[in-house]
C-alpha cells in the first residue's frame, strides 16, 4: 500500500465542499449579468461558444486527469508527459476546427476562433493538473482552486457589467482568464508534494498497470462519453432551435450543471489517494449521502424556479421556465451519475462507463433531433431521458458486483 501523501481533515472535505458549492453559486450570480447584456441570442452564442472550450478541452482531458488521479504513480514519467501533450493538441485541434466551422457558417463571430482554442488549451491543462493533485490526495488545494476560479470569474464578469463592457468576447475572457490562475496556483502546490511511488501488490493493479495505454484508452473514452453528454448540446442545438431557444435551454442547463457541482466534493472524496483500485463496499456512504444531496436540490429546485428564474434572468427568459424544470429532474440523475462514475473509473470498470456514457449520448443526440421542433422544451426532455440512460447502466452494474462481493466474503 502506498503512503498517503498528504493527511486529509474533514475539514479539507469541508472546504472543498464550499468550494465545489461556491462554483454554482458564483455561475448563478453571473448568469442574470451575462443575459441582461447580451440577451437570449447572444447568452445562446455565449453558450455555443463555452461548449466549444469545455468539449474541445475534455475529449482526451477528464479521461486522462481521472486516469492520473488513480494510476498517476504506477506509470512512467514519459507515459505521463505523453498524455499531457495529448490533451492539449487534441483541445487545440478540436476547438480551432469547431469554432471556425460555426464561424464559416456564420453562427459565431470569426474574432472569437483563436480566443476559443487558446481556452480550450487552457481548461485541458488545468483539467489534467487535477487529476494529478488528486493523486497527491491534495484535497485542500483542490478546493483553493475551486475558491479562485470562481471568485475571479464573479469579479470580471461583475466589473465589466458595471463598466458597460461586458459582451460576447469579454465573456468569454471572464470564462477563461480565473482558469490560467487557478492552473498555476495548482502547479505551484504539486511542487511542495512529491508523487509517491507505489508498489503493485495485486494481480488487479499489476494487469491494468502493464497495459497503461488501454487502461488510460477506456477512462478517455468514458471521459469523452461525459463531455460529450453535458456540453454537446449547444452545438447540436444552434442549427436546430435557433438561438433564442438555445438561450432558454442553456438556463435549464445552468440549473442541470447545479447537480454535478454538488456532487463534485463526493466524487473528489471518492478519486482522491494514490492507492490505485478500491473496493466497490467503500463506496456506499459516499453514494448514499449524494443521493441525499440530489434529492433535496430536486425538491428545492421544484418549488423555486417557475418565480427565481424571471426573477433572476428578466422576463425576457419565461420560456426557460418548463425547460428547467425538466432538466432539473435529469439533474438529479446526471449528478448521481458523475459520482456513479468516477467509482467506476476507480473500482477499476472503466470499460462500464464508457458503455454507459456513449450510449447516453447516442440518446441525447437522437432524441434531440427528433424532439427539435418543441425547441428548449424538447431538448430538456431529451437531455433528462440521456442522464436516467447514463446513470442506470453504472448503479445497476455496482449493485451486482457488491453482491458478488458479499457472497465471497
Amino acid at each position: 500500500m502506498v503512503a498517503v501523501a498528504q493527511t486529509v481533515t474533514r475539514r479539507h472535505h469541508a472546504l472543498n465542499a464550499v468550494g465545489s458549492i461556491l462554483i454554482p453559486m458564483s455561475s448563478l450570480l453571473v448568469a442574470p449579468l451575462l443575459t441582461r447584456s447580451l440577451g437570449p441570442a447572444g447568452q445562446g452564442d455565449f453558450s455555443t461558444s463555452q461548449s466549444v472550450i469545455v468539449v474541445s478541452a475534455s475529449l482526451l482531458g477528464l479521461g486522462a486527469s481521472d486516469s492520473l488521479a488513480v494510476y498517476s504513480n504506477y506509470w512512467s514519467r514519459k507515459f505521463r508527459w505523453g498524455i499531457w501533450a495529448a490533451a492539449v493538441v487534441v483541445a487545440l485541434l478540436m476547438a480551432l476546427g469547431a469554432a471556425g466551422s460555426f464561424a464559416h457558417a456564420g453562427l459565431l463571430h470569426d474574432e472569437l476562433v483563436l480566443p476559443l482554442a487558446a481556452g480550450a488549451v487552457i481548461f485541458a491543462l488545468a483539467l489534467v493538473q487535477r487529476g494529478e493533485v488528486l493523486n497527491r490526495n491534495m484535497i485542500l488545494e483542490t478546493s483553493v482552486e475551486k475558491w479562485i476560479t470562481a471568485l475571479t470569474r464573479l469579479a470580471m464578469t461583475a466589473g465589466l457589467f458595471v463598466t458597460g463592457h461586458l459582451n460576447l468576447q469579454t465573456a468569454v475572457l471572464s470564462l477563461v482568464l480565473p482558469q490560467v490562475f487557478g492552473f498555476l496556483y495548482l502547479s505551484l502546490a504539486t511542487v511542495r508534494i512529491p508523487r509517491q511511488t507505489a508498489e503493485i501488490t495485486t494481480r488487479v493493479m499489476r494487469r491494468v498497470t502493464d497495459r497503461p495505454l488501454k487502461t488510460a484508452a477506456w477512462a478517455v473514452l468514458g471521459g469523452l462519453g461525459g463531455v460529450l453528454l453535458v456540453n454537446l448540446d449547444p452545438i447540436v442545438l444552434r442549427p436546430l432551435i435557433g438561438a433564442e431557444q438555445l438561450g432558454y435551454y442553456a438556463i435549464a442547463m445552468l440549473i442541470a450543471e447545479l447537480f454535478t457541482v454538488a456532487a463534485k466534493p463526493f466524487r473528489d472524496a471518492a478519486l482522491a489517494g494514490s492507492s490505485g483500485l478500491r473496493k466497490i463496499h467503500e463506496f456506499t456512504t459516499i453514494i448514499k449521502w449524494c443521493a441525499l444531496v440530489m434529492t433535496a436540490g430536486l425538491l428545492v429546485c421544484v418549488g423555486t424556479l417557475w418565480f427565481l428564474i424571471p426573477f433572476v434572468f428578466g422576463h425576457a427568459f419565461q420560456g426557460a421556465v418548463l425547460p428547467s424544470m425538466i432538466l432539473a429532474v435529469g439533474g438529479w440523475a446526471k449528478g448521481l451519475g458523475f459520482l456513479v462514475n468516477g467509482i467506476l473509473v476507480r473500482t477499476g470498470h472503466a470499460r462500464m462507463r464508457a458503455y454507459a456514457t456513449l450510449t447516453a449520448v447516442a440518446f441525447s443526440v437522437g432524441g434531440m433531433i427528433l424532439l427539435s421542433p418543441w425547441g428548449a422544451c424538447g431538448a430538456a426532455v431529451a437531455g433528462a431521458f440521456a442522464y436516467v440512460v447514463m446513470l442506470a447502466p453504472g448503479v445497476i452494474f455496482l449493485r451486482g458486483r457488491q453482491r458478488i462481493s458479499r457472497r465471497g466474503r
